[in-house]
């Protein structure tokens, strides 16, 4: 049998440019995130306490932090943008900014504990958050454009996992390192050698890991449409600012809805990173930055070891959460999420044993599975493909935005209102998650049109998501009615909508009472499929695919869809010359009788055709000429 295949409807990149990756490949491609993690872990858990040594005061650290929001509010969503529109040869399309940004960040991670004076650690922290997210985004952009969509939820929960992963390694080495008595000294800028001894692991990791995980991963080539529109598109920073604004005004409503959640849930999560040490210092060891000694150096361990706790139990947590998501909805499953570690925290701040304050942990971890996993699982299959860094980048913004007003507005909020207690924070950052599981309850689920196909916001749909559509057509007035319900299904799923006109060779002969009338010639079949997606646009279905075969109609089928079972084949009941009793005419029979997919069989053998399908140009006359026309 041959196949054809013509150009699509709607340019998209295909699916059998993106192939199934192997366990071990995707494993690979993931193993960046660890370094790029370990990096972000101790951003989160070493830099503040090391401010701390280093002369600031506790009401300073939520405007030494800016930097954090500022550089992702500005460096990921350009570098989206950018990077939607980058192609090379030998360096690929994200790859060149993700080992960019790895490389800036070990050498700042090698530099930072050297430094002895505040301002210089401040400019350290802003060019270590800049590679930081110079690598972050388009290394998620990476992924998607690498998977096809039957792998992205397991290429994101394999993110999640080494994200987990990165995270505890640098939490964990910030308490291990602390008991290692060579290093119980102090350099002359007051850093402990067990801090420096951190920073350095951390040079190590994200260079091995991001650099081997970038060679041993190849970017696929985009189609020459693809090429040609990055070509066009213009370069610098103000067609990417002009690209980012208008993917604001044209993101899905379920973003906004995210965004809504997120103003409360990185408001305080920034507040955890910030004061989770000072809180424990408070609470457990009756030291503060003041004071400092072995008590405050304890807290400071332990506060690494209760992060790392929470990130071991995300590495667990993310098995699962995608699952519980796909039954009964993100909006719910986040939901519970935010819950549990508002829950959480509000205890924490209150525990005076250090060994219960790793309990609460287990809610947070929990939360955090969700929260760095599903939003950008629902973006990336939400989105256009070949938008997705930018709309990786806006999803950052909405991050960092809460972020940026936390450090702006949090370090008077702490020392006026909640007495300059680091458990005051605490539990105000857990009321804030709390606020956020609220919110999430009362955002409603978007319209089907608008549904992530992959994790939906709301719980199951009326129908079952799957990969391909595929709808034979012969250019007849049922054959049209059948293409029209596949695209009715293609739209609700989000899935390829695939039309099959297959065609036969040689001269015709007779066909039996009941059974199909082939179509005989290319051009006769391409007459046929051309009337087939008249009409079809692509807000009737997101990726729309002709195909001409010759050979069998029933097997032009079922060779489409292959041996995916997340397909769906669509088929009238009765085909061109069927008897007006068949119930099923021998293509459908023969779909249904071998196919390894579900099969939607349309009811057309009762539809009155002159009333239904004059608007589809289908008159008598047209169906004798196409018959005449037969060989």
């Amino acid at each position: 049998m041959t196949t054809t295949t013509s150009d699509t409807v709607e340019q998209a990149p295909s699916e059998e440019r993106r192939p199934l990756m192997t366990g071990p490949a995707l494993l690979m491609m993931n193993l960046g995130f660890f370094g790029v993690q370990f990096s972000f872990g101790l951003t989160q858990s070493a830099v503040n306490p090391l401010f701390l040594l280093i002369g600031a005061s506790p009401e300073q650290l939520p405007i030494l932090n800016l930097a954090g929001p500022v550089t992702g509010l500005v460096i990921q969503p350009l570098i989206g943008a950018i990077s939607d529109r980058t192609w090379h040869p030998r360096w690929g399309r994200r790859r060149p900014f993700i080992v960019s940004g790895a490389i800036l960040c070990s050498i700042i991670l090698f530099l930072f504990p050297f430094v002895g004076v505040l301002w210089l650690g401040v400019i350290c922290f802003w060019l270590l958050d800049a590679g930081n997210n110079t690598s972050m985004e388009p290394y998620r952009a990476f992924i998607s454009d690498r998977l096809p969509k039957s792998q992205l939820a397991r290429g994101f929960l394999t993110q999640s996992m080494f994200t987990g992963a990165g995270a505890v390694l640098a939490n964990l080495s910030l308490f291990l390192l602390q008991k290692v008595e060579p290093l119980q000294g102090t350099a002359g800028n007051g850093v402990p050698y067990w801090m420096f001894a951190c920073f350095m692991i951390g040079t190590f990791c994200i260079l091995l890991t991001v650099l081997t995980a970038m060679i041993r991963t190849k970017e696929l080539k985009p189609s020459g449409h693809e090429l040609a529109e990055m070509r066009a598109a213009p370069k610098g920073l103000g067609p990417a600012v002009r690209e980012i604004a208008d993917a604001v005004r044209s993101m899905p409503v379920a973003m906004h809805k995210i965004g809504v959640v997120f103003a409360f849930q990185w408001y305080a999560m920034f507040i955890y990173w910030q004061f989770l040490a000072v809180s424990l210092g408070e609470t457990v060891f009756n030291s503060n930055p003041e004071t400092g000694g072995k008590a405050w150096d304890d807290a400071i361990a332990w506060s690494g070891l209760a992060n790392g706790a929470y990130n071991f139990v995300t590495m667990i947590s993310a098995l699962f959460l995608v699952g519980f998501a796909q039954r009964i909805g993100a909006k719910r499953v986040h939901a519970i999420a935010l819950g549990l570690a508002a829950l959480s925290l509000v205890w924490l701040a209150r525990i005076d044993n250090q060994w219960v304050t790793l309990i609460p942990m287990i809610g947070v971890g929990i939360f955090w599975a969700s929260a760095v996993g599903v939003p950008y699982l629902m973006v990336a299959s939400m989105v256009p493909a070949k938008r997705t860094g930018v709309y990786m980048g806006i999803l950052n913004m909405m991050i960092v935005v809460p972020m940026l007003i936390q450090t702006i507005t949090f370090g008077w909020i702490f020392e006026h209102w909640l007495g300059g207690k680091g458990s005051n924070a605490i539990t105000l950052a857990g009321v804030l998650l709390g606020l956020g599981a609220i919110a999430m309850l009362w955002v409603n689920p978007p319209n089907e049109v608008d549904e992530s196909p992959i994790v939906p916001l709301g719980g199951k749909r009326s129908i079952t998501v799957y990969d391909r559509v595929v709808v034979g057509s012969d250019g007849t007035a049922t054959s049209l009615y059948a293409v029209d319900r596949a695209a009715e299904v293609a739209q609700a799923a989000q899935a390829r909508l695939i039309v099959v006109t297959a065609y036969r060779t040689g001269t015709s002969a007779p066909a039996a009472e009941g059974v199909h009338r082939d179509l005989y010639g290319a051009e006769v079949a391409r007459e046929a499929l051309s009337k087939s997606v008249t009409g079809l646009t692509r807000e009737r279905a997101r990726y729309i695919e002709q195909r001409l075969v010759e050979g069998d109609p029933a097997q032009a089928l079922l060779d489409t869809v292959g041996n995916n079972p997340a397909n769906l084949i669509v088929v009238g009941n009765r085909g061109l010359g069927a008897s007006q009793g068949a119930l099923l005419g021998s293509v459908p029979a023969g779909v249904v009788r071998n196919a390894v997919c579900d099969v939607l069989v349309v009811q057309t053998s009762a539809l009155d055709e002159e009333r239904l399908f004059t608007s589809s140009s289908v008159t008598s006359e047209e169906e004798s000429g196409r018959e005449n026309s037969q060989p």
